[in-house]
């Protein structure tokens, strides 16, 4: 019987209470909406923010990296789900144990004639067994395969937090140098705002302006000591969330931060200013491939993916659990007896299989399967979410791209014309041709389109960053085929 139990459990070692898992259909675009398209491009590395040529934002988003709370919650995550892996994995191969034991013992032996005699008896065994799930309906298999799909899932949401953790690194740096520019062009403001009160008092003491001017040019001034205050504040909210993603301590950030700005005093800002580099000098040209491409190696996509390929797993092991299970047992043992001067040794071996299974319920079973069931419909949605989210992203990504853009060009227009105005203000001033009041409306126009320019070509950095996250950095730089 134990011969032909064995073949037979292999044979049907075939059968499967659930197909394999096919990625179900879910909604891809045919094209993008903004052309992108290109003959020739290189992928962007793995250490895509390099791209940017930023020593600081190198070293910071490498610091965040090696040293962040949300990526180490997400490692602890992918760590349990690789022993969990293991652990159904192992399942698939026999259970060998071993076991061994002593006895003494003492008793009283009254069957004798001759009266009551007292005896001593010592007993010691020893020997392995094996237990061996024969996986018949695929209980095992399923289990270990739903396993490896989480493993697969955890996997990818740790890489979907590096890159998300990197690009928040990366684009609070962009608004920290902004903030801090304009924060600068707000301090020149200042100066020149205070420079027209001076002359304003000076012209009611003279009885050339009305008092009311003075009362005007004090509101003014004190309107944008508030807005530097706040400013300054923004810029510090900005410091503090680069701490909490543990890029630097504050000190560390302040001293960076400090050491790239000019060396000129405030009064001097406004002649820096036109000189001062923007926050990036040139940001990467994006290139991406077709839709279904990108959004099908994006880490959420694929997250989802393989979530929604172990609850499919899941519904095979609830239907197996429904059907008999077959183990296999097989034992080894040696025994040692000696009592009353005689010693007995001898071995003995088992082997067969065992059949366990449930004749009733109460449809807690079938219950199973459609729980099983309703968890993997609902992978499905998330999965279809997944890929609508992650479209959209990039989707409005390529609209802050193009438009970021198109305003970068046109404030950098606005700058240089800006430029040439108070340059030819400021020598027209010198010979008295103008006032002081032109001279300075002069520069803070010049400011004006500088903070502009500025928050452009920030806005320029941060939609090449949220195209970068929204793709799963699946990006591609154009390559000059050009003679």
């Amino acid at each position: 019987m134990v011969l032909l139990a064995v073949p037979l459990a292999v044979v049907l070692t075939g059968c499967a209470t659930q197909p394999p898992f096919e990625r179900p259909a879910v909604p891809l675009p045919d094209a993008w909406t903004i052309d992108v398209a290109t003959s020739a491009s290189t992928p962007v590395p793995p250490q895509w923010w390099r791209e940017l040529n930023d020593p600081a934002i190198n070293a910071l988003v490498e610091a965040t990296l090696n040293d962040n709370p949300t990526i180490a919650q997400a490692v602890a995550n992918l760590d349990e789900a690789r022993a969990q892996s293991g652990i159904e994995a192992a399942r698939k191969l026999p259970n060998i144990g071993a076991s061994a034991g002593g006895d003494r013992a003492k008793g009283l032996n009254v069957a004798g004639a001759s009266g009551n005699l007292v005896s001593t008896a010592t007993t010691a065994s020893w020997g392995p067994a094996i237990s061996w799930e024969l996986d018949v309906f695929g209980r095992v298999r399923q289990s270990a395969a739903a396993a490896k799909s989480r493993l697969d899932a955890r996997t990818a949401d740790a890489e979907a937090v590096r890159l998300s953790t990197a690009a928040e690194v990366v684009s609070d740096v962009l608004s920290l140098r902004a903030c801090r520019h304009s924060r600068d062009v707000l301090a020149d403001d200042i100066r020149s705002r205070s420079v027209d009160l001076a002359l304003t008092r000076q012209r009611v003491a003279a009885g050339a302006s009305a008092p009311v001017d003075e009362a005007r040019s004090r509101s003014g001034l004190a309107s944008a000591r508030a807005d530097l205050v706040a400013r300054d504040e923004e810029c510090t909210r900005m410091v503090n969330a680069l701490v909490a993603l543990r890029a630097a301590d504050v000190g560390t950030l302040r001293t960076l931060f400090r050491a790239e700005q000019p060396a000129s005093e405030v009064g001097e800002r406004t002649q820096a200013l036109a000189l001062t580099p923007l926050p990036v000098d040139q940001v990467p040209k994006a290139v991406l491939e077709l839709p279904a491409q990108v959004l099908l190696r994006h880490p959420s996509v694929r997250a989802a993916e393989n979530d929604a390929a172990a609850a499919w797993a899941d519904i095979g092991v609830a239907r197996a659990e429904r059907l008999p299970r077959i183990d296999l047992a097989a034992a080894l043992s040696g025994e040692w007896i000696r009592s009353a001067g005689t010693t007995l040794r001898y071995v003995a071996w088992s082997l067969g299989p065992a059949v366990n299974g449930t004749l009733f319920d109460g449809g807690a079973g079938a219950a199973n399967v459609d729980a099983a069931a309703a968890r993997y419909r609902g992978a499905v949605a998330a999965l279809r979410l997944a890929v609508l989210a992650a479209t959209e992203d990039v989707e409005n990504a390529l609209a802050a791209r193009q438009s970021a853009d198109a305003r970068a060009t046109l404030t950098k227009e606005s700058a240089d014309a800006a430029r040439t105005t108070f340059i030819a203000t400021e020598d027209q001033w010198r010979v008295g041709a103008v006032s002081l009041f032109e001279l300075d409306d002069a520069r803070r126009q010049l400011a004006a389109a500088l903070d502009s320019a500025v928050a452009a070509d920030r806005d320029r950095g941060q939609a090449w960053v949220a195209l970068v996250k929204a793709t799963g950095n699946t990006l591609s730089n154009p390559v000059d085929t050009t003679p």
